[in-house]
């Protein structure tokens, strides 16, 4: 018998964390935390520590399947299913032109380290710009349009490791192991935020759910959801109102205050605090606890940036983190210069707002106001287009309509919103390719599903996180086992493509060999060529590693091409008064309650309740209310009720939480199954949840710039199914 044990880490979220994998004879027998490993301490949650069961899990596709004449599937070898996909996407390129050819990379795309790269080279090469991510669906205004809007600090801002405060609005991390660096890391997050607090971290949380970081803040400001970009305003306010900014950084680095004050005027602590249902004396002291500082930084989470204002919200964190001063200077010390970017010393200075980027580029043809956005990336900008409107190009009739979409490592029937149209979108493609680890509800809609290795049997190097970490830390893993059968990457379908299609894929200005399919491995080195640390130096460490690099030490401003972030950028006001229109409207009695989304610790969006030990922890996406909502609609714990918008009405499992405060509900999404009602889904709820997509209208109060929907303080009635 063969035995190893290797170091490793998983990917089934964005967190990575360390582990140590037990292999018999290229079986996965055992899977343990890394403790050796600094950054994380050992740290892993229950859905990582699933993985050995994924690998051999009955559901997991073993082979890729085709669709049958009779609706079903038949395995197929991959080979052929890769030559009949490439005739057909030849097909439509040749009719419909390359527009028509699309694809959609779901979260599970991200934790492939050569996925998007690669993605992006085929769309390049046949010049589709109809490249999608589930980043447009929940957050373009954090990675895309604020930067665009304001501009960037070029040294980057505080992170969590030495923060005096954190203001953390709608972002659970000891939940969704999520954040953008400045708040709770994603890694080990539970021993981050208790080192955090020992060395005397004032944690400020905004969230109308008392979720588990809100029980362990020093604030929790429980406010009625859509009002997260008012509270955000009076905050500003009050901080310019009583000179608590860095008045001496903004002089030198922006523009735009003195009209943005003034505009902030009408959102007074009353006028504000009433709005949101909690004290001004609350917002008051979260004002002035978040600018004494001195270091610290605010950050957003899904929950808020899917509710009403993403982009006014978005921009006035920007603002408030900016004018307290929360940005690296000339002479500090880089926490993180990145592993796997190419070195480089930044400066004290700003880049300006870049609405060249709202502008141009491709624009929508459904929506010509709407367009590509550019996700600022460590690598520089990169467009994709806004899946919020994916579902209208497919069905959109004309030039470019999209006729073929090829769907990696996601699950748009339950991810998009707008279900209904969602599944009308799907079923009227001529060729509709998924890449997936099961018969996923998307899946079952596609004419082929291409097996896939899981993430322990492949290489991989923590590209996606480089600069989130506070030191600078890396890990490459090669493959644990070898898979079984007739499986392949999310890479290599669009190189198989490609090479069939007769095409040159391109990373950077690096031509990739399209004669003889490249190793896992060469891919990386070409990704990361150029980086600070040679990927050679990180495959040879014993896993993950902080990295001796020598000290990047911001340089001073160059007066030659330092700019100014812009605080009111063209249409701030317009966004402003939106926002205090909100605190003065009354609700809406036929729907008197506000739906929100929230995570649940055993899922990952829709992957998870099919492993056994997260699915003894519920197979559900209850609807939590407050008891006393609960009580009022006649239903006790455990009743199955009806939740009901003006776009649609779903089933769902009630259950009492006393850490929602009057007036929500809450649900996790990417739940349910087919919206069609021969599918019988709702009959399944307590086995499968709801799709809470069903209650989205996708055009209704869509936002500037993405289209993106509103997904999140959706107004609902609720009542008790018999």
């Amino acid at each position: 018998m063969s035995r190893k044990t290797v170091k490793t880490y998983c990917r089934f979220c964005h967190a990575y964390c360390p582990m140590v994998a037990t292999v018999e004879d290229n079986r996965l027998t055992d899977l343990q935390p890394d403790t050796d490993n600094v950054v994380y301490g050992g740290y892993t949650c229950p859905k990582g520590r699933q993985m050995i069961e994924q690998i051999d899990h009955p559901t997991r596709l073993q082979q890729s399947v085709k669709r049958t004449a009779d609706g079903g599937f038949a395995p197929v070898a991959s080979a052929q299913a890769l030559d009949e996909i490439a005739a057909r996407l030849a097909a439509i390129l040749a009719e419909h032109g390359p527009r028509s050819i699309a694809s959609y990379n779901g979260t599970y795309s991200f934790q492939n380290s050569a996925s998007h790269d690669v993605t992006r080279a085929f769309h390049a090469a046949i010049g589709s710009p109809s490249y999608y991510t589930s980043i447009t669906i929940d957050q373009p205004a954090k990675v895309a349009i604020g930067a665009a809007r304001m501009g960037w600090w070029n040294a980057g801002g505080h992170m969590w490791s030495d923060a005096n405060v954190a203001f953390i609005i709608g972002n659970n991390t000891l939940v969704s192991h999520f954040s953008i660096p400045g708040g709770i890391p994603s890694f080990s997050p539970h021993n981050a935020l208790r080192e955090g607090k020992q060395r005397g971290l004032k944690l400020i949380c905004m969230d109308p759910r008392r979720t588990e970081v809100a029980r362990r803040a020093d604030l929790h400001l429980q406010v009625r959801p859509g009002h997260d970009a008012a509270v955000l305003a009076s905050m500003i306010r009050l901080i310019l109102e009583e000179n608590r900014h860095d008045a001496a950084f903004c002089a030198e680095h922006v523009t735009g205050l003195d009209e943005l004050f003034a505009q902030l005027a009408p959102f007074t602590l009353e006028q504000v605090a009433a709005a949101a249902g909690i004290s001004a004396a609350q917002i008051a002291e979260a004002a002035r606890l978040f600018a004494a500082g001195p270091r610290g930084t605010a950050v957003t989470g899904t929950g808020p940036e899917m509710g009403p204002h993403p982009n006014l919200l978005q921009h006035l964190v920007q603002v408030i983190n900016v004018i307290c001063g929360r940005c690296n200077r000339a002479g500090e010390r880089l926490p993180n210069p990145g592993v796997l970017a190419p070195p480089s010393i930044p400066r004290a200075q700003a880049t300006g707002p870049q609405p060249q980027w709202l502008a141009e580029g491709v624009r929508s043809r459904v929506s010509p106001e709407v367009g590509e956005v550019m996700v600022l990336t460590p690598y520089g900008p990169k467009p994709e287009m806004p899946t919020a409107l994916l579902s209208d190009e497919i069905l959109t009739p004309g030039d470019g309509q999209i006729k073929a979409l090829i769907c990696v490592g996601g699950n748009p029937l339950l991810a998009f919103p707008d279900q209904q149209k969602t599944q009308r979108a799907l079923a009227a493609l001529e060729l509709l390719v998924c890449i997936d680890i099961k018969l996923s509800a998307t899946a079952q809609m596609a004419d082929y599903v291409l097996a896939p290795k899981v993430c322990l049997e492949r290489d991989d190097v923590t590209l996606l996180t480089d600069i989130w970490h506070d030191r600078p830390y890396s890990q490459y893993t090669a493959k644990v086992v070898d898979a079984e059968g007739d499986k392949i990457e999310e890479w290599e379908l669009f190189w198989e493509l490609a090479q069939r299609l007769g095409l040159q894929l391109t990373i950077g200005d690096e031509p990739i060999d399209m004669a003889h399919k490249p190793s896992k491995q060469a891919l990386l080195e070409l990704i990361t060529r150029g980086s600070r640390v040679p990927l050679a130096d990180i495959r040879a460490a014993d896993g993950g590693q902080v990295f001796d690099v020598p000290d990047v030490i911001i340089a001073p401003a160059d007066p030659a091409t330092a700019q100014r972030m812009q605080l009111f950028p063209p249409g701030l006001a317009t966004e402003l008064a939106a926002a205090l229109a909100d605190t003065a409207a009354a609700g809406n009695p036929d729907y008197p309650l506000l739906l929100v989304s929230r995570r649940m610790k055993n899922t990952y969006n829709s992957t998870g309740p099919e492993l056994s030990l997260l699915g003894s922890k519920g197979t559900t996406n209850p609807a939590y209310l407050n008891p006393g909502d609960l009580a009022a609609c006649g239903a006790a714990d455990g009743d199955l009720v009806e939740v009901r918008s003006a776009h649609g009405a779903i089933p769902a499992v009630a259950t009492a939480s006393d850490d929602i405060r009057p007036g929500v509900v809450s649900m996790s999404h990417c739940w349910g199954g087919s919206p069609d009602p021969a599918a019988g889904s709702d009959s399944r709820v307590r086995e499968i949840g709801s799709n809470t997509n069903r209650l989205i209208d996708n055009r209704a109060n869509a936002e500037r710039y993405s289209g993106m929907a509103r997904q999140s303080c959706i107004p609902v009635a609720i009542r008790k199914l018999n």
